[in-house]
């Protein structure tokens, strides 16, 4: 992952943010300081109605084991309402093993009672020991521990059953009600699998189907107590569909099949069908959905196409293996099963009698009797679920106290739901990790006095520890949550940047020429200061840095090789000795290095380094053309063939030297530097021989040309810049770019010109921000220690150092989109010069009846054409017959007339056709005999 952001600052995109929960009064500091919102405590829906609506109810105060426990009597009533839960005191032991033993005899007489028992732990590991524990006591019981991830929410839903006892991590199925009494739906579900039969059972009966026939497979079901010799016909259903879908899909292909269908069951055009369907089948699912975006179509369709398709690719393979036939059989049958199961649970919950009972007409192996089975299990429920409210209702156990106190809130939260009854009890121990670590010295006392004590240790002083550390850890991970925000909102001000000038890019909304122009106008404004204005300056800062990378600063030891290999770029430091230069300082070499910058300036190589600059964004040397290939090409007119080359050429040199100079020299000066530059390339074209020798000798040749045209065109560009000061060279520069960047945009088209800014463009923004992101990561982890170092604020350190290198970034980004702006649309013409002709070659195969399809690492070219019946609606859709509408020409078959392959005839229409054929004589069979007898 490249490019990250913290929580915080993703929720702070938000223009407004807020939510509901029940454990966020312990975080509100947080909420205030990092999002600026208040918490605001609303009171819970038992609270309203006994305080603030006008039910008159009555409350009752008990004491139940030390501690106050409130009930809520509506008048005149003398059973409660609805309870408040009773939170009974911490029990704290000294060691963790008296507090598991005392967890265990709280579970034992909670479950003699009958009433619903779940107990929290921390870890896994904690709820694997508790387990064994009430394994050893005889406690019938269920484990939930986040590694059955299938069965956490069932589980779960059933802990309010009487006497069960559920065992569950703090975090594990969360999320689901604990309903006393049970959960009727989960209960019915259960019942229902439990009573009919599985997937194994329906496949083993769909193996006896495919290897030994339908009758052998409905004596085996008759057989079976949960089989029905009625889901024989349900296979045989199946396959029969399949079949005749194979029938159609062997002479038409899968494609024109499932067009078909979506005609008649979607009410898509044929050709809308025909397209979407080919475009999935060679993978452009996206392209696809656009196409159906685009004509306000449900993309779903696309979904729905790949699953049909791979539904009928696996009937095909299938079809050659009785056991994977069986497997396919099963899948089909049981996956309606199974929605006929849950839609029966479904509408006897919801008192629809009517709706179970059409279900079980209509589905093979549903007995009427789940019916009243579902009903007797919602009966039981809500008996069930009065007697859990009479003994008290759920009570929770924790096992020990969490970090947070908004995760033991959450903990308590599973019992009295809703004005159920219910109650909460946490057992801790003096070793646990939160009191060993955050107790402090306090704690010690204790540990001491009550080492060899099972007593549970009641004290005041004891309850504020526990408090103080839970609040003291929520502080520390609060400090380090803030602490990596307020280096993220560094970042969150340059993500903004980023982020909303790719999005004006891909919007339209940027003017992509006015960027373009501004990168342009940097690296021209660099290029012209660097190496004319300010050339020493330059060179002089070049020097600094490298001497300062390339040298030790204990010893000043200076690696030449290292200094030079960077340096070679710049200036010819193959003159200097490495030899003699060994021991000098670092001073002494940039006092050498920067003597050659000297001499550079002197003699104009400034100007020629300028051009080598130039030519890596700006194409101002026209290709030079290979007359040793032109010469080899033919076979005579060569000196025909070099004039015409020499020609064209010089042309194409006298353009660029016209655009660049136009304005900006006298017509003398002008005249005066093209008739050099002119003289030069024709006396290099004049010494190509045009005898045509052997290949070698033309390639040296050509060397020996390309050398010479090189370097005659290097002198008029150096002259050519020498003519011009700074202010003329830069508005010479910028001209000539706007000329070029106008004549590609005429040469490939507006629009195809506007993708290529867009895509060039956001590939230097990607490019750069990632390199970025990396480098600001080191940053912050080596802040650190530089600050240390230099006595600074680290975050205010990193703030500086971070800016500088997101305003470095920017110019890169520019410098990138100019460098290679000419280098990469020469790439995009090629790439669409590509695409036209494949679209061109794929419309060919369209016009023709064809279509190309991947096979496995091939991709071959099939007949695709819809096989219609003669009294078949006809594809068009007017709701005429196929043999009233298209065969008559009284219908508009849209792409058919255009040339592509119309629909052929399927049934009667083809069996017509063969009898039709003239009949072989005897000459021909004769002749077809010897040509067999002659392969054989």
């Amino acid at each position: 992952t490249v490019a990250t952001i913290t929580i915080q600052n993703y929720f702070r995109l938000y223009e407004k943010i807020a939510g509901m929960t029940g454990t966020a009064m312990t975080d509100a500091e947080e909420f205030q300081q990092i999002y600026n919102v208040e918490v605001t405590p609303l009171p819970t829906n038992v609270t309203y109605m006994v305080d603030y609506s006008d039910l008159g109810m009555e409350t009752k105060r008990e004491n139940v084991e030390g501690t106050e426990a409130l009930s809520f009597f509506r008048p005149g009533e003398n059973k409660p309402a609805f309870f408040k839960r009773i939170d009974f005191p911490d029990q704290v032991f000294a060691t963790e093993d008296y507090k598991d033993q005392a967890i265990i005899e709280e579970v034992k007489r909670v479950h003699q009672t009958g009433r619903p028992v779940l107990v929290g732990t921390t870890s896994v590991e904690h709820s694997e020991k508790i387990h064994q524990m009430l394994k050893t006591e005889k406690v019938p019981h269920n484990v939930l521990n986040a590694k059955m991830h299938q069965s956490e929410a069932l589980t779960v839903a059933q802990a309010g059953r009487r006497g069960g006892v559920t065992i569950s991590t703090n975090m594990a199925g969360r999320g689901t009600d604990i309903l006393l009494g049970g959960n009727p739906e989960g209960l019915a579900a259960a019942m229902v699998e439990d009573v009919l039969f599985t997937r194994e059972q329906l496949t083993a009966l769909a193996q006896k189907f495919a290897s030994e026939g339908a009758d052998k497979a409905r004596d085996y079901a008759g057989k079976s107590s949960k089989l029905d010799p009625e889901l024989v016909d349900s296979f045989i259903a199946a396959k029969a569909e399949f079949d005749k879908a194979a029938e159609e899909i062997a002479e038409s292909q899968v494609v024109g099949y499932l067009a078909r269908i979506f005609q008649e069951e979607k009410g898509l055009d044929f050709e809308t069908s025909r397209k979407i369907l080919g475009m999935i089948q060679v993978g452009r699912r996206d392209d696809a959905r656009e196409y159906l975006k685009e004509r306000d179509i449900d993309t779903i369709l696309v979904d729905e196409a790949v699953r049909e398709t791979d539904l009928h690719g696996r009937y095909q393979v299938a079809l050659k293996d009785d056991r994977k036939m069986a497997d396919f059989l099963a899948d089909q049958v049981f996956d309606y099963h199974y929605k006929a199961r849950a839609a029966v649970v479904r509408a006897v919950l919801e008192d629809e009698v009517a709706e179970a009972e059409k279900v079980i007409n209509e589905v093979p192996a549903l007995p009427y009797k789940l019916i009243t089975d579902i009903q007797d299990i919602m009966s039981t429920a809500e008996t069930a679920r009065d007697e859990v409210w009479d003994l008290g209702g759920l009570h929770v156990v924790g096992s020990e106290r969490h970090e947070s106190r908004r995760i033991d809130n959450q903990l308590r939260g599973r019992a009295a739901r809703q004005g159920d009854p219910g109650s909460s009890r946490f057992f801790l121990s003096l070793e646990d990790e939160l009191m060993r670590r955050f107790g402090g010295e306090r704690l010690k006392s204790f540990m001491s006095s009550y080492t060899d004590s099972d007593i549970p240790i009641e004290s005041r002083m004891l309850d504020r520890i526990i408090a103080s550390s839970q609040e003291r850890i929520e502080g520390y991970n609060f400090d380090i949550r803030k602490n990596v925000l307020e280096y993220d909102d560094v970042m969150a001000r340059q993500r903004e940047t980023i982020y909303d000038g790719r999005r004006e890019i891909l919007t339209g909304i940027d003017d992509m020429d006015t960027r373009l122009d501004d990168a342009f106008e940097l690296i021209i404004d660099e290029l012209v200061g660097n190496y004319i204005d300010n050339y020493i300056g330059f060179i002089g800062s070049e020097v600094d840095r490298a001497v300062d990378d390339f040298s030790a600063e204990a010893t000043e030891v200076v690696n030449l090789k290292g200094l030079f290999s960077r340096m070679q770029a710049y200036l010819p430091v193959r003159k200097l000795d490495q030899v003699e230069m060994a021991d000098w300082t670092p001073d002494e070499v940039s006092s050498e290095l920067m003597a050659l910058a000297h001499e550079n300036l002197e003699e104009g190589r400034n100007l020629y380094q300028m051009l080598q600059e130039m030519s890596r964004f700006i194409p101002l040397l026209p290709a030079i053309p290979r007359l040793d290939g032109l010469i080899a090409q033919k076979k005579t007119n060569h000196i025909q063939a070099k004039q015409n080359a020499q020609v064209r050429f010089m042309a194409n040199v006298r353009s660029v030297f016209d655009n660049f100079l136009a304005d900006y020299v006298d017509e003398s000066d002008k005249t005066s530097l093209w008739s050099e530059a002119e003289q030069e390339i024709s006396a290099a074209f004049s010494q190509f021989p045009t005898q045509k020798g052997n290949i070698e000798l033309l390639k040296a040749n050509q060397i020996k040309f390309r050398v010479s045209v090189r370097e005659a065109m290097q002198n008029l560009l150096i002259n050519c810049l020498s003519a011009l000061d700074s202010e003329a060279l830069i508005e010479a520069l910028g001209q000539y770019v706007n000329k070029e960047r106008t004549n590609w945009k005429q040469r490939i088209g507006e629009e195809s010109y506007t993708n290529f800014q867009r895509m060039m463009m956001l590939g230097a923004i990607d490019r750069e921000w990632r390199d970025y992101l990396s480098a600001a990561d080191d940053l912050r982890r080596e802040i650190g220690l530089e600050s240390a170092g230099r006595q600074k604020d680290p975050k205010i350190a990193y703030k500086m150092r971070s800016y500088e290198m997101f305003d470095d970034m920017l110019t890169n980004i520019q410098r990138e989109i100019a460098s290679k702006f000419f280098i990469q649309i020469q790439r995009h013409e090629e790439y669409m010069r590509r695409e036209k002709a494949e679209q061109e070659r794929q419309e060919a195969l369209t016009r023709a009846g064809l279509q190309e399809v991947k096979v496995g690492k091939k991709r071959e070219v099939r007949k695709d054409a819809l096989i219609v019946g003669r009294n078949d609606p006809c594809p068009c859709g007017n709701g005429k017959k196929y043999k009233n509408c298209y065969m008559k020409g009284e219908c508009n078959m849209g792409s058919y007339e255009s040339g592509a392959s119309a629909p052929q005839q399927n049934g009667r229409a083809n069996k017509q056709q063969k009898q039709v054929q003239k009949p072989m004589s005897a000459a021909q069979k004769a002749t077809r005999a010897k040509k067999k007898k002659r392969r054989r």
